[in-house]
């Protein structure tokens, strides 16, 4: 019996405190979405963090070297304001339909079994979530949004690894590391 399907009961109130108090890593695939969605630079919709203000445990695969201070960041949704870009007046985000697949997913966490099924379900915090327990979450459509957002993210960080090599090859061979947009223009943006 898989533990936390009281979970799927969740339901969001549009507080919009997630969009506020988190700050959501990109991948090529999300920003090509809201890129084509929104129509602007890709270099607006980006912010870097750097390694000391995130914690990617487990997971520094993500984080990008960059010509900086810092050796490597890492690529997030840029915020105006303290919060996400693209929250609107009315509290719902303006680019639901191209949103990163942390935003589809949030704040589910997940695990499915070696035959698709629910394993493991937890809501995730790092935020004051102000949501209701009358809601009719899909396990199932949980599972191929959690698969997309895999796929997405492994050819992500194989991008990010090739980058970041190459870079190292610069590096050693004294050449300039390239920047910010230097990365931009190598996922074709």
């Amino acid at each position: 019996m898989a533990s936390g399907l009281r979970h799927l009961s969740f339901r969001c109130t549009t507080c919009a405190n997630c969009c506020k108090d988190l700050r959501v890593p990109l991948t090529t695939a999300d920003l090509g979405r809201l890129v084509e969605q929104t129509g602007q630079p890709a270099a607006e919709i980006v912010a870097w963090l750097p390694t000391d203000a995130v914690d990617l445990t487990g997971e520094p695969g993500s984080l990008v070297m960059l010509e900086q201070t810092s050796p490597r960041s890492l690529m997030t949704l840029a915020q105006r304001g303290g919060e996400c870009r693209f929250l609107a007046a009315d509290a719902r985000c303006s680019v639901y339909e191209a949103r990163p697949a942390s935003c589809q997913l949030y704040p589910f966490d997940a695990s499915f079994g070696p035959r698709g099924g629910l394993r493991r379900l937890r809501l995730l915090g790092g935020t004051r979530c102000e949501y209701a327990r009358d809601g009719h979450n899909d396990p199932h459509a949980l599972r191929e949004a959690d698969q997309r957002r895999w796929v997405e993210h492994r050819e992500y960080l194989a991008q990010v690894s090739d980058w970041n090599r190459s870079q190292g090859h610069r590096s050693r061979f004294g050449h300039r590391q390239l920047g910010r947009q230097e990365f931009l223009n190598f996922l074709g943006f």
